[in-house]
């Protein structure tokens, strides 16, 4: 039987709470101040309106959940994407949309040759903000102007953070400021496979059956982020093939078809088998929304 110490609209709060380490009373408080933005968000028609909520939101969850200082750790939890990403990345001249702490970035620097490295956030570490070879910008991320272009854009769990208005403005944003052929990597989590944000206390069960009610205001799925892209302008969107650990190592430079992974979400028999396996209770074929694509 599921512990929930008390809170039975949390029936999962418990499995959450042990696997992200955080405790019940911190994700008590986070739901509901997720959960009251996540409203907000939805229903604000303005635009203007709307980033100042999500700089609000933000500056009231830091002080809830505090920031990740483990530098170390954090490079190195970036450390996988940037070898599964190594094809795209060399020699290339880099953004990362929403570069929180800089793990992507320094791990980045730490691994590979590029041309420059960029991040952009809304909030910068002060730590970051004289960094001697990473250039990081404060700034709002959905529509900032750069004065130039890059090779490779890199959005690591941004977009469903944002409500689909301001998704595809900040989609289209990217796409102009990327050279002629230029690619953006996206990796967010699979809505199929959810609810990814706190609304996990609710429903851990992997199953997709719940919509997030917190932070997430848009989880989505390869099917839809690459008809979006395609009607964007991408010419060309490609994904990595799903298996777990194997994707890191042995298949690291495969690209496949959207439409493999297509055909999966849109199947329910297979959709099925696919969140019916598990190790200890996890699901362990999630199909995280990974996505390359080209202009």
């Amino acid at each position: 039987m599921t512990k929930n110490h008390g809170y039975l609209e949390f029936p999962d709060i418990h499995r959450y709470s042990v696997s992200e380490g955080l405790s019940e009373e911190v994700l008590v408080a986070a739901f509901k101040v997720e959960e009251h933005y996540h409203r907000l968000l939805l229903n604000e028609k303005n635009f203007d309106k709307r980033v100042k909520l999500y700089d609000e939101f933000y500056s009231k969850l830091i002080p809830i959940y505090g920031r990740d200082t483990s530098l170390i750790d954090g490079i190195n939890d970036k450390d996988k994407y940037v070898k599964l990403f190594a094809k795209e990345l060399e020699n290339a001249s880099v953004v990362d949309y929403g570069s929180g702490q800089g793990y992507m970035l320094q791990s980045i620097e730490r691994h590979l040759k590029t041309k420059s490295l960029t991040g952009i956030d809304v909030v910068i570490p002060e730590s970051l903000k004289s960094h001697k070879t990473i250039r990081f910008i404060e700034s709002n991320i959905i529509n900032y102007e750069f004065d130039e272009k890059f090779d490779v854009a890199f959005s690591d769990n941004v977009l469903e953070h944002l409500v689909p208005e301001d998704a595809d403005i900040h989609l289209k944003n990217i796409f102009n400021h990327l050279k002629p052929n230029g690619k953006l990597i996206i990796i967010m989590p699979n809505r199929l496979f959810g609810p990814w944000d706190v609304t996990r206390i609710k429903d851990f069960s992997q199953s997709g059956k719940l919509t997030a009610e917190g932070g997430h205001v848009n989880e989505s799925t390869h099917t839809e982020m690459a008809n979006q892209l395609k009607k964007i302008g991408f010419r060309e969107v490609s994904t990595i093939l799903p298996i777990p650990k194997l994707k890191y190592s042995l298949f690291k430079k495969v690209r496949i078809k959207t439409h493999w992974v297509e055909a999966i979400e849109n199947n329910p028999i297979l959709l099925r088998i696919f969140r019916s396996i598990k190790v200890y209770g996890v699901c362990q074929l999630k199909l995280p929304v990974t996505l390359i694509a080209q202009k």
